[in-house]
């Protein structure tokens, strides 16, 4: 094993073992535990993990925002397109890894700070615990002297390597599912393995002062490259100990720009090995002041161009074509398929769109179809191969037995009272946004058969002896689901409204609508003309908003009498709303029923803060139970009070005035 891998496996365990110990869950000797430090402080003594105090990470937590935004590349499947590309001036070619994209961030001093998902391209997630784990990610870099008040940002791509797969092909069904299917695990314990051997490849790096992001004409000064080029920012990630691809020259520079010569280029690089699978190549402009002159659009930049090829294709027969009810009434179309094994992964169902695409294709049972998965998660239908033996008949009935409306392409529920196919998904919706560990789809589905569920609220009314009534529920199961829905009984606001499922009301504009009102109340108060007023709002999104919320009333109603909503505390100075606790430090010690990274949401969303330490400042400490930890024995010292978690949601709880 080269001096890196060995280095950050040693970090990789001896981190696991820190969460354990400090958990209260310790598995080794600590002589054991020791003896992992002194190896890793022989091989590298100042590496991060070596320097936290307790368990500092806290966990993957929260968005992180993306500045500048983690833009998509336009793509292009003509060679012809790639010549007039690279003809604007000179180019590099790389390869674009099928992976997940990541952004990691060090401090000035090279010391990694936070690791993140793309998401969006504005908001990703944050999963530096997660990335404190991958090998080929160095947590320190040795970097020219640097204020202190800049960030380097290095982005590229996670992925599997094709070689590490095999002892793992039982978790994941194929390479390009388990790398996110392995971020979003939140036991990063048990993804640690996994974690291990994942790749990173990085191909940009950027430089903020100050907040600021710097132009990169000013990056290659601050780095001391020679030249302000993208050619040599890779070579600095290289010199850095970043897999970037130069050594194997997956990074090369274009030196022909005639047809014949691109086209070659581009069939040798599709033909080689590699460890990785390919989602394509990239062409990119190598002069970052003309690249950044070529500037964006919102979806991305004009000095870069991505070539795919043709997707692989395959025939098979609809089997059975399913209907779905959508929360918004719509509903939605997709094929079971004969299984077929294509671009590494079995395909059993492909999306049909809507009534106008099944009408138009002639899809019906017993069609021969073919399909296309080029680098898209969901499989497309892309035409008829042979006729079905007889016509599919769209549906004209809602199952609740309200009749069907045609708007343009699709078919719509026209109920306006609750419609139980049409509630399932926003019942599902709502777990998922309320994050309530233990329910799944299947879940939701038995609770509305057996009559336990109709709303939101139900939720929060289910007992122990209602559970075990339903097949696959033993005592302990029922009762860990019971308490995990009970600990989602006290929401902020932007959560709460997110969870409801209301039209043109996704995370970011509940958020917006969040901050903007504070309260609930005042939410529920808000008008067409106020809310078009506030900026980013539309008078038809308003309006979508508006009466949508208005049909919901009554769940929200019921909601109220189980769940406590919090005030946005980020709004209430805008507001003159308060908080009997806002500006308070609470600190938190031994086991609790929720994670810190929960009482630290609840404590934040009233304006209070939740402190790592106990000090003179500290309002009061929370724990059940007496203790002989350091905090118990300060808070005594000091005349701190120490309430249990009970008591803390009684406080958290109280109206504001």
């Amino acid at each position: 094993m080269r001096r890196n891998e060995k280095i950050e496996q040693l970090s990789s365990e001896i981190l696991l073992h820190k969460k354990r110990y400090y958990t209260g869950k310790a598995t080794i000797p600590d002589l054991a535990y020791d003896a992992l430090e002194d190896e890793l402080r022989d091989l590298d003594p100042h590496h991060p993990v070596l320097s936290f105090v307790g368990y500092s990470l806290g966990g993957n937590i929260g968005k992180v925002e993306h500045r500048p935004p983690m833009l998509s590349l336009q793509k292009t499947y003509e060679i012809s397109q790639v010549v007039a590309f690279v003809s604007q001036a000179p180019c590099l070619c790389l390869d674009k890894l099928d992976g997940m994209a990541m952004s990691l961030e060090y401090r000035s001093d090279g010391i990694f700070l936070r690791g993140s998902t793309r998401g969006n391209g504005t908001l990703g997630e944050d999963v530096t615990e997660s990335v404190f784990h991958i090998a080929q990610i160095p947590k320190k870099l040795m970097l020219p002297a640097l204020e202190k008040d800049v960030v380097i940002e290095v982005r590229g791509e996670v992925y599997f390597p094709i070689s590490e797969f095999p002892p793992f092909e039982g978790e994941f069904e194929s390479y390009r599912n388990a790398v996110p299917g392995t971020f979003g695990r939140k036991d990063v314990e048990a993804a640690a393995p996994v974690l291990r051997v994942l790749g990173f490849t990085a191909y940009e790096v950027f430089v903020r002062k100050a907040s600021m992001v710097l132009p990169l004409r000013e990056v290659s000064r601050l780095l001391n490259l020679p030249r302000p080029t993208f050619w040599e920012r890779i070579r600095f990630l290289d010199s850095l100990g970043f897999q970037t691809g130069l050594s194997q020259e997956v990074v090369e520079k274009i030196v022909s720009y005639n047809l014949v010569d691109i086209a070659n280029l581009i069939e040798k690089r599709f033909s080689r090995k590699r460890d990785y699978q390919l989602d394509g190549l990239v062409f990119r402009v190598d002069d970052d002041v003309v690249w950044e002159a070529m500037g964006s659009t919102s979806h991305h930049p004009r000095g870069s161009l991505a070539f795919k090829q043709t997707g692989e294709t395959a025939v098979t027969e609809i089997l059975a074509i399913e209907e779905s009810m959508g929360r918004s009434g719509k509903v939605t179309f997709r094929a079971r398929l004969s299984p077929v094994f294509l671009s590494g992964a079995t395909i059993s169902f492909a999306t049909l769109h809507n009534a106008e695409f099944i009408e138009a294709g002639g899809y019906a049972p017993g069609a021969k179809v073919r399909i296309k998965r080029s680098g898209e998660v969901i499989p497309a239908i892309i035409g008829l191969e042979q006729e079905a033996p007889s016509v599919y008949v769209l549906p004209e009935k809602c199952p609740c037995g309200v009749t069907l409306i045609r708007r343009g392409p699709d078919l719509f529920c026209a109920e306006r009272k609750p419609c139980i196919f049409r509630d399932r998904e926003s019942l599902v919706y709502f777990v998922h946004e309320l994050e309530i560990m233990g329910i799944s789809d299947k879940i939701v589905n038995r609770l509305l058969e057996a009559g336990l569920v109709r709303e939101p609220a139900d939720f929060f009314k289910l007992q122990k002896s209602d559970l075990m009534q339903i097949e696959g529920f033993a005592e302990k199961s029922a009762e860990n689901l019971v308490a995990s829905i009970q600990a989602r009984r006290v929401l902020p606001l932007a959560i709460f409204l997110t969870a409801m499922g209301i039209s043109r009301g996704g995370a970011v504009k509940c958020k917006e609508v969040s901050r903007r009102f504070v309260t609930l109340q005042a939410v529920l108060d808000v008008g067409v003309s106020e809310l078009e007023s506030q900026k980013g709002w539309a008078k038809k999104s308003a309006e979508e908003f508006f009466n949508s919320l208005a049909e919901k009333r009554s769940y929200i109603e019921n909601l109220l009498n189980v769940v406590q909503v919090l005030p946005d505390s980020s709004g209430s100075e805008l507001n003159g709303i308060d908080h009997p606790l806002k500006g308070k430090a609470i600190c938190i010690t031994g086991t609790l029923s929720r994670s810190r990274d929960e009482y630290r949401n609840l404590v934040e969303a009233i304006g209070a803060k939740l402190v790592e330490s106990v000090s003179a400042k500290t309002q009061f400490l929370v724990c059940n139970e007496p203790s002989s930890s350091s905090k118990y024995q300060k808070a005594q010292s000091l005349g701190i009070p120490i309430i249990t978690e009970d008591q803390l949601m009684e406080k958290l709880t109280t109206s504001v005035s």
